[in-house]
């Protein structure tokens, strides 16, 4: 009973010492995890985005064709999958919900460009919040701004 007193602090301090060093490196390793998911996701949104980005980027008028094959490329569905597993909750409700509004558009012939303007500027922001910019002010118009020159000539005729 007289040594309690003397082991008892050391093997205190032990213990604290382990639990410690394993929580740290249990941090560590959710850390690089995240970390590692995160570049899959960027490469992921990049990749889904691309066909968009050619419609923006088309000089020459001949963007559309070349994003319709690449939407409808094996490659692309790949990656649309790929996104529904990785991806973040919002970021695929956000793409979810700009594809079935691009079928119904594709089905019936009508849009409506503020509505289609809200849904990719949607994924967009989608995107960069999952990328960490959680705390993002912007809103979808704002994400649209340097893409679409006269994008407030097209919302106020839309009102």
């Amino acid at each position: 009973m007289e040594y309690l007193p003397i082991i008892v602090p050391p093997l205190l301090m032990l213990l604290g010492g382990i639990i410690t060093w394993i929580i740290k490196s249990r941090v560590e390793e959710l850390r690089a995890v995240e970390t590692k998911l995160r570049e899959d996701r960027r490469k992921i949104y990049v990749e889904i985005l691309d066909p968009f980005i050619i419609l923006f980027s088309d000089i020459q008028g001949q963007g559309p064709d070349k994003a319709v094959m690449k939407l409808q490329s094996y490659e692309y569905r790949k990656t649309s999958l790929e996104l529904n597993l990785f991806g973040s909750d919002n970021v695929v409700r956000a793409y979810n919900n700009f594809m079935s509004y691009t079928y119904e558009i594709e089905s019936s012939g009508k849009s409506d460009t503020e509505k289609m303007m809200r849904l990719w500027g949607g994924l967009l922001l989608a995107i960069r919040k999952s990328l960490g910019n959680k705390k993002s002010e912007l809103n979808e118009f704002d994400m649209l701004r340097a893409m679409i020159k006269d994008i407030d000539t097209i919302l106020q005729k839309g009102s």
